[in-house]
């Protein structure tokens, strides 16, 4: 039986939580719940939880001041947010799940498939790390990336290129190794929209750190500084051209 533990500040979203919770009461005890951190640390301490559901805004702290003051936490975190941008996208690049505010129920149950699908908890300590090294930063430097042995944590400087392969996407790294993963490429665009990549085709998103030159044609191609081709959209072109000249 997993043990929960809500922490937030708000019970009207508590009360959600615990609601949905009783369509898993065989798989999921919540054994308490709190509305502060302080709370919510001397509660997990107690009862060492394996689910967490982390508020991100807690009064006057956040979910991360709570999660700085656990070493090496041995649960899952599923966080909850009414509408912290920032905090979306951080989960984001550290493949961690979130709910948005009001928690929607197909939202929930894809959210607990996951955690009960799941038994590695080395994972989950990895991403919480990483989440937490980068939750002061406006622009994390890793992504997470999840794949079939677990997720993988990637610089973003070294992602020269992110390929469309129907539902997948291949990561070509600069070490010449390359991920797929099952997520799309329009996933990996909104992810580094504010980072040197741009989408020149429905099947490609470069990172134009990496671009040697372009070739013009009716859309033409770049030339990565390994000699890869890239095909470019017609449409996208102009756009492109004019990044190019800022770099």
């Amino acid at each position: 039986m997993i043990k929960a533990v809500i922490v937030d500040d708000e019970q009207h979203c508590i009360n959600r939580i615990t609601t949905l919770l009783k369509d898993y009461e065989n798989e999921v005890q919540l054994v308490a719940t709190a509305s502060t951190v302080k709370e919510g640390l001397n509660i997990i301490k107690k009862v060492q939880p394996d689910l967490l559901f982390l508020d991100v805004e807690i009064a006057d702290k956040t979910g991360f001041d709570l999660l700085r003051e656990i070493e090496s936490p041995s649960f899952d975190v599923i966080f909850t947010t009414a509408h912290d941008k920032y905090a979306v996208m951080a989960f984001k690049f550290c493949a961690i799940d979130y709910l948005l505010k009001p928690v929607d129920e197909s939202d929930f149950a894809i959210a607990m498939k996951k955690i009960l699908d799941s038994d590695d908890r080395q994972d989950m300590t990895r991403q919480l790390s990483e989440l937490i090294k980068g939750a002061g930063l406006n622009k994390p430097r890793k992504i997470g990336v999840p794949t079939l042995n677990g997720i993988v944590f990637v610089l973003i400087s070294d992602i020269r290129l992110c390929r469309a392969d129907g539902n997948y996407t291949e990561i070509f790294l600069n070490n010449n190794h390359k991920i797929v993963v099952s997520k799309t490429l329009k996933e990996f665009d909104d992810l580094l929209s504010d980072y040197q990549f741009f989408r020149v085709h429905n099947s490609n998103l470069v990172n134009l750190d990496y671009v040697k030159s372009y070739n013009k044609g009716k859309g033409g191609f770049l030339i990565l500084d390994d000699d890869t081709n890239v095909e470019v959209s017609s449409r996208r072109k102009d756009e492109l051209l004019k990044k190019l000249s800022l770099i």
